[in-house]
């Protein structure tokens, strides 16, 4: 069982990874005046991941995907950052949900999605803080280029806050489907009982010898 749950998820993870790869170019693209800047809306389906692999195998697939895509020119070091941490506070609002219920339900599927959208607009906004304070070195000129960016980190954040939850959603319904739950436990318990119904059936012939 743990073989072929470990070849359901090392098969998921490099899917996920081409799709990433591939659909690369729909990225949204924001031009600053620091140059053209990446907002990185197909890592959605990393973090769409976390609740089926785990938060550090969902951050690695991220990592992996934008250092890819950092060779061929279309990612750069600031973006690999971001979704980086970005996976790894999905990752902690995905436990936070699964302490609730351990079966994750659609509401707080949709919370996952809500806390992504916002986390990855907050970051891309930090982000864009820091590029306006490198390229202008004043507060003016810092502010005006993340006001400049927030139309592209708005429409990344809600480009999350909708897709994460359904991407989801399909991941973990594909896993019940090729994953059926194991019944050994149940059956070792039920052999438990009958092993000791038998042995207290033996200790009372033996007091009646």
């Amino acid at each position: 069982m743990m073989k072929r749950v470990r070849l359901f998820h090392v098969i998921v993870w490099l899917i996920i990874l081409l799709a990433i790869c591939l659909l690369s170019p729909l990225n949204l693209h924001g031009v600053l005046p620091s140059g053209t800047v990446i907002a990185p809306v197909t890592s959605l389906l990393a973090i769409a991941t976390i609740p089926l692999l785990g938060m550090l195998n969902s951050a690695l697939l991220m990592v992996v995907s934008q250092l890819i895509l950092l060779g061929f020119n279309r990612s750069d070091w600031l973006t690999v950052v971001v979704t980086a941490l970005a996976t790894l506070f999905s990752g902690w609002v995905v436990r936070w949900q699964q302490a609730t219920s351990q079966e994750l339900r659609h509401q707080q599927m949709i919370t996952i999605g809500i806390s992504s959208g916002l986390i990855i607009l907050v970051l891309l906004e930090l982000a864009y803080l820091i590029v306006g304070w490198r390229l202008t070195g004043s507060s003016n000129g810092m502010i005006e280029i993340a006001r400049l960016a927030l139309p592209t980190s708005l429409l990344t954040g809600l480009c999350y806050a909708f897709l994460v939850p359904p991407i989801s959603i399909l991941l973990l319904r594909l896993g019940k489907k090729w994953l059926p739950s194991s019944t050994n436990h149940e059956s070792s318990n039920d052999s438990v009982i009958i092993d000791m119904g038998k042995k207290q059936k033996k200790k009372d012939q033996d007091n009646q010898k």
